[in-house]
């Protein structure tokens, strides 16, 4: 860490402080124009009645890190970030289109840039880090609200209240430490091993010619054969809903009651259900077999419940979340693949539920078009079979597309999460020319690979990756320490419910 300065000023300063406790007033000025923006938004956005639950100090309270509290106080760090980001919206110009969305925004943003000084300046005094209390002097010496004509004014001094005297030191002593923190980011040594794996990834650079087997690509014969062996999956019946979660005893009175007529069905649901049906009188619409498996606990209850015919109530069956009271208004139809619908419900729950089956047929076939280009070119063979052969632009070894190497070609959305997959790096570097690759998933794809050039990245190009590179690790070491925060145990987040208590407007 950097040592604090002992410098002298000729100014007088400032020394020796009574630390009194304070509620973070600032100086005159900057604290009742604060109050004034802040009136101003609240009373714009959720009405004047509220101003007086924040308090007369306008403080509020976001959040927590190790318990020190992330808070909103005129004039203090939260205040100015917010102050930064507001200036940044209207300098970009009219700004009146979805103003609560933006005010979201601002107070969001600064939330989570005081979160991190917050926990930075925490983590450092908890490393040992010390800022003399000369350090401290010299910058007061300077600080606006003790000014008068350039120089330090003692008398302004003096005549700041003793509380407001201790939080403008308290900022300033944790100014100076986050500073600390801003200059050894600044300054993180790097070996020439490191730089010359850097340089290892960004250069050569490759270009290759691809096809694709998409998912959508899988054969509507195979949906049909997947129906077929799985149709009591697809049966559908339409079926109202009670949705009872206090317990068996409680749905099995309801049950009884239905069945004694003492009830009708629909003022069982909205008199007891817990469900979104229940304002309907339980009415929740056509539903799939494999619908009500995905909620109700045993699958034979599931089967009990299609058997039933129109207007039946089913007794009680345990589900995820309380117990079930069905009725059958429509009774089951078997699944029809002629019909659009259910091919495309197949087809979509194959999608989320049967990836597996849908990869392993499209390798398959890619595997079968790499074994046929040992006889026939890549590229007229892709033709035959109405597949599109498309081409990248040139690129290096970029895991994760970082902005300071060139991208994976983004031309095709096929390839968009190309550049997360160490699959697709590994094979594609390792193509010798004229060689079709294995296949690699990608996505929703299947593609195979085959390599057009290689070529050397020029040394001025790499050169200016040797000067980005400090950048590069202050940014990702940056990005490691801003989710160890956002992620420990010690950091409390409730900036949405407090937001919206003060600033969501009244409908």
């Amino acid at each position: 860490m950097p040592s604090t300065s002992k410098k002298k000023t000729n100014a007088t300063k400032p020394h020796g402080e009574d630390q009194v406790q304070t509620k973070g007033h600032t100086p005159r000025g900057l604290y009742i124009f604060s109050v004034i923006i802040l009136v101003i938004i609240v009373v714009t956005f959720i009405g004047a009645p509220v101003v007086g639950k924040i308090g007369g100090t306008g403080r509020i309270v976001f959040g927590s890190f190790k318990g020190k509290p992330i808070e909103y106080i005129p004039g203090n760090y939260f205040s100015q970030q917010k102050d930064l980001l507001a200036e940044q919206l209207r300098s970009q110009g009219d700004q009146k289109d979805n103003l609560e969305a933006q005010v979201y925004q601002v107070w969001r943003g600064a939330f989570d840039r005081t979160t991190f000084h917050t926990a930075i300046v925490t983590l450092m005094e908890e490393s040992g880090f010390h800022v003399s209390e000369n350090r401290i002097d010299e910058n007061l010496a300077s600080y606006p609200a003790y000014l008068e004509n350039g120089e330090f004014s003692e008398k302004r001094y003096r005549q700041t209240p003793l509380s407001e005297r201790y939080a403008i030191r308290k900022t300033v002593r944790e100014n100076l430490v986050f500073q600390a923190y801003l200059e050894d980011m600044g300054s993180i040594p790097l070996s020439s091993k490191e730089i010359q794996f850097l340089k290892s990834l960004a250069s050569p650079e490759r270009k290759v010619k691809y096809i694709l087997f998409p998912f959508t690509s899988y054969p509507e014969s195979e949906v049909q054969a997947y129906l077929k062996a799985n149709e009591a999956k697809f049966k559908r019946a339409r079926f109202s809903l009670i949705t009872i979660t206090t317990g068996k005893k409680d749905a099995e009175k309801v049950y009884q009651r239905i069945e004694k007529k003492e009830i009708t069905f629909e003022d069982g649901a909205r008199s007891y259900s817990k469900d979104p049906f229940a304002e309907k009188g339980g009415d929740m619409g056509f539903r799939y077999a494999y619908e009500l498996d995905s909620v109700i606990k045993k699958p034979e209850d599931t089967a009990k419940i299609f058997s039933l015919g129109k207007g039946q109530v089913a007794q009680p069956v345990e589900a995820s979340e309380g117990w079930l009271i069905f009725r059958c208004d429509e009774p089951a139809i078997p699944a029809d693949f002629s019909d659009p619908e259910v091919k495309k419900t197949v087809r979509t729950y194959m999608m989320s539920f049967e990836r597996g089956k849908i990869e392993d047929y499209l390798l398959g076939e890619a595997k079968k078009f790499k074994e046929e280009t040992k006889t026939a070119p890549f590229e007229v063979l892709a033709t035959k079979k109405g597949l599109s052969v498309k081409e990248t632009d040139y690129f290096p070894i970029n895991y994760g597309n970082s902005v300071f190497l060139k991208p994976v070609s983004r031309t095709d959305s096929a390839l968009s999460g190309a550049a997360y997959r160490e699959s697709f790096f590994l094979t594609t570097f390792s193509l010798k020319p004229n060689e079709t690759s294995d296949p690699v998933v990608l996505g929703d794809s299947i593609t195979l690979l085959k390599l057009v050039d290689e070529r050397p990245v020029k040394m001025e190009d790499l050169q200016v990756l040797e000067v980005y590179l400090p950048f590069i690790v202050q940014r990702f070491t940056e990005e490691n320490i801003q989710q160890f925060i956002v992620t420990s145990k010690d950091f409390k987040d409730d900036f949405n419910s407090v937001f919206f208590k003060y600033f969501l407007p009244k409908q």
